[in-house]
């Protein structure tokens, strides 16, 4: 009997330690302030979202054609030298440079 309830506490307790054991730093969620896709960040500094890990998390700022004022996209990218250009471009042309897997936009202001 005492057996089975040490084997019992074992159990939970390992059970317990791998639910509080979160890689995520941060969820940055869909609909909150600028957010349009759900994201988080890790603690080893990637970035995940949609079952995909990214390196970087860009914050690029710019201004769009015919646009007032200044624009700022936030990707996750597996490039550091993606720019407010490529992805401007990206969004409004069917010719595409950059490729797509290589970046999400998750935020724009």
């Amino acid at each position: 009997m005492r057996k089975q309830w040490l084997m019992g506490l074992a159990l939970s307790l390992v059970l317990l330690a791998g639910c509080s054991a979160s890689n995520v730093v941060k969820t940055y969620e869909s609909g909150q302030d600028s957010v349009m896709v759900t994201y988080q960040e890790l603690k080893d500094g990637t970035w995940k979202c949609e079952d995909t890990v990214y390196q970087y998390r860009l914050e690029l700022t710019g201004r769009e054609r015919l646009a007032v004022e200044d624009s700022t996209f936030v990707v996750l990218s597996q490039r550091e030298d993606v720019t407010f250009q490529e992805v401007s471009q990206a969004m409004t042309s069917s010719v595409v440079s950059l490729d797509p897997g290589d970046y999400i936009l998750v935020e724009m202001n």
